[in-house]
Formats: structure tokens, C-alpha cells, sequence
């Protein structure tokens, strides 16, 4: 066959095989303004959709039979992961079918199942953690939960785990998997070494949360008040988490006591923290700061989300930009452990809610990854 012959059938086979998964020359990656979130369909399942906020109404995405209890996004937008009828599925969204990857036992999830980077694995809560790889089609456990024995004589020793963040270089696969700790009256974080199987755990509640920086150091930070403390720390790695050191005390900006229970990195050396302010007034009040890791810290703001008689609000993760925070006001827990309810999003800069079509009832929300 003359190498002219080959590279024509090369062509025609590469076309057919993106026509056959779904229209792939319509598939472009979802725009930074993309949401999704969890809200039921005309029958009344709980399916996930996804919004555009400069769009007057947001699009079906999932199918499923039974409700879907958590999900994730792909970083490229273009699937999800789902949990539904004790399964893990797994979405593309320029198709209809859902494809069946792992059986799932439990009933009640710590976080959603999340995609590396790299769009080459998925992990998931199940009675503990596990890592399911989208190449080979196989799944394997990372971490096994330690549950309550019936006396409770086993507390100290209770921990739920759950998939938090992967870490590692976008183009390659994932080094590291950061992993939400769930004791009995408090939560923490850890670290699996993915190439080992270390696993690793932030000690002696001085903190309760982690978030690997892209010049490879880690914020180390959370405070409630169970455990933390009202402060900043850095480790030079994911390797280290307990190598930390202190950057900065709350005390030092302000007499508020702040629980900061999130961060996200804005740009290099740039980190925005968030949380609730705690005040004897009624209603809820939030905070935020920008702290550069040269220049330090940047600035304290507050505003109220809910005002009294709306103390039921209760709010989400920040979006990558720092800028919008979804809250849901008048919200109910539902049987998978999750919250729905009338969802808002703050603008933290200026304090106003921000319009978008969302329905009535929503639930579990995301930001595009």
C-alpha cells in the first residue's frame, strides 16, 4: 500500500472515530463561566446541569434513573463523573449514554469524585478512597476508612475519607492526591504519594487544610472552633505538609475572630482566604484577605450574607478568580448528606448577588475545574 494510500485511510479513520464519539468536532472545551450543579429534572430526579452565567437557562447534562448523589467535571469541561444507582458513572457531554466504570456501597459522600488534570484518572469516596484509572479501566483502593464500632469504643480512631485535590503537572500524570479527613468532632487533611502509596496527615490540629501552590510550596491553613489555628502557614511540599512554617497571625490585622475554611490561589504567590466572621450579631457575616507570599498581607473585607432571620445560609467554594462565592439560603441537608436550597452567588467585592438562571432547588455546586 503506498504511504499516499495509508495517510488517506489514516484521515478517514481518525474522522470516523471523532464522528462516533459524539460530534468531537463540536466539542471545544467549557468557558471559565461554566457551573454546574446538581437540581431535579421534570420527573423529579436530581440530574446535573451545566450554566453558562451569561446564559438564560442552563442545559441537561445527565440521564440518570435514580438521583445523582455527587459528581465531578473534567477539567476540559467535556465529561463528568457521577455517582447514581450504586454506581460510578462516567458522562461525556455531547452524548446521551452514561458508561458504568465501578460499583459504589456507600450511601453517604465527604466529596465528589474528581478528574486529575491530566484527564486520565478519577478519584472517589467509597468506604474510603480509590483511584480509578481511565486508560486502563480499572480502579484500586488508595484508603480505607476507619467507621465507629458500635460501643464507640474505637473514637479517637474514626476516620472518613474523601478525595479532595489531585497535584502534579497538568501535561503529566498526578504525583500526589490531597485527601479530606473526617474524625469524629473535626476535620483534617492528607497527602498520598501516589508513585508510593505513602500517605501522610496534618498533626496535632494545629491546622485542617492544604493548597498546593503552583510553585510547589503549600498553604497550610483552616481554622474552626474545634481545631486550627487563626493563622498562615507554608510547607515546602506535599512531601513535608508538617515541615510548616508561619506566615502570618490573624491577630496581627485584626481583633475579629476569623474561621478561614477556604483559599484559592489567584496568581503566582498571590493566595485569597475566606470564611466566616464570627460576631454576637445576628445574621452571617463572611470575610476575605489577599495575602502575596513577597509583599504579604493585602487587605481585610466583610460583608453580610444573610440577614437576621436568614441564619440558615451557608456557603460553598470560592471561584478560582476569588471573586464569586455561591450560598444557599434556606437550605435543607439531603439523604446523601449534601445541602439544597435557593442558591445565590456573592460577589465578594462588592457584596451584591450576582443574577443567573438557576432553578428553585439546587444542590451540590461547582465551579468549572
Amino acid at each position: 500500500m503506498s504511504v499516499i494510500r495509508r495517510t488517506i485511510l489514516s484521515v478517514i479513520f481518525v474522522i470516523l472515530s471523532l464522528a462516533m464519539a459524539g460530534g468531537a468536532f463540536a466539542q471545544t472545551p467549557a468557558p471559565q463561566n461554566s457551573t454546574w450543579f446538581l437540581a431535579p429534572d421534570a420527573a423529579g430526579i436530581d440530574q446535573v446541569w451545566q450554566l453558562l452565567l451569561d446564559q438564560p437557562e442552563p442545559r441537561q447534562i445527565t440521564r440518570a434513573e435514580s438521583d445523582v448523589l455527587t459528581f465531578g467535571a473534567s477539567v476540559d469541561g467535556l465529561a463528568v463523573a457521577y455517582i447514581s444507582g450504586g454506581q460510578l458513572w462516567l458522562q461525556p457531554i455531547h452524548t446521551e449514554a452514561a458508561e458504568a466504570l465501578a460499583s459504589v456501597t456507600a450511601t453517604r459522600f465527604q466529596s465528589a469524585p474528581i478528574f486529575s488534570e491530566n484527564g486520565g484518572y478519577l478519584a472517589y469516596a467509597d468506604d474510603g478512597v480509590w483511584l480509578y484509572d481511565l486508560a486502563q479501566r480499572s480502579t484500586r483502593q488508595l484508603l480505607d476508612d476507619v467507621t465507629m464500632n458500635e460501643d464507640a469504643s474505637n473514637m479517637g480512631e474514626l476516620r472518613i475519607y474523601s478525595p479532595q485535590q489531585f497535584a502534579g503537572r497538568a501535561d503529566e500524570n498526578p504525583t500526589h492526591l490531597v485527601i479530606d479527613v473526617g474524625y469524629f468532632e473535626w476535620t483534617s487533611t492528607g497527602v498520598v504519594d501516589l508513585a508510593t502509596g505513602a500517605y501522610s496527615e496534618l498533626e496535632d490540629q494545629t491546622y485542617t487544610n492544604l493548597l498546593p501552590l503552583k510553585n510547589g510550596r503549600v498553604l497550610v491553613f483552616g481554622n474552626g472552633a474545634l481545631a486550627g489555628s487563626p493563622s498562615l502557614s507554608i510547607a515546602p511540599s506535599l512531601d513535608d505538609i508538617n515541615a510548616h512554617t508561619p506566615l502570618i497571625s490573624f491577630a496581627e490585622f485584626t481583633d475579629a475572630e476569623l474561621f478561614a475554611q477556604g483559599a484559592v490561589e489567584l496568581s503566582m504567590n498571590e493566595i485569597r482566604v475566606y470564611g466566616q466572621l464570627m460576631t454576637p450579631e445576628p445574621g452571617i457575616t463572611l470575610f476575605y484577605f489577599t495575602y502575596d507570599l513577597n509583599a504579604g498581607f493585602m487587605g481585610l473585607s466583610t460583608m453580610t450574607v444573610a440577614e437576621p432571620g436568614q441564619e440558615t445560609a451557608v456557603y460553598g467554594r470560592l471561584s478560582r478568580d476569588g471573586r464569586l462565592l455561591p450560598v444557599w439560603l434556606n437550605y435543607a441537608y439531603t439523604e446523601s448528606g449534601g445541602v439544597a436550597g435557593d442558591l445565590r452567588l456573592l460577589d465578594m467585592p462588592t457584596g451584591e448577588l450576582v443574577e443567573a438562571a438557576f432553578p428553585e432547588q439546587v444542590g451540590q455546586f461547582i465551579w468549572q475545574p
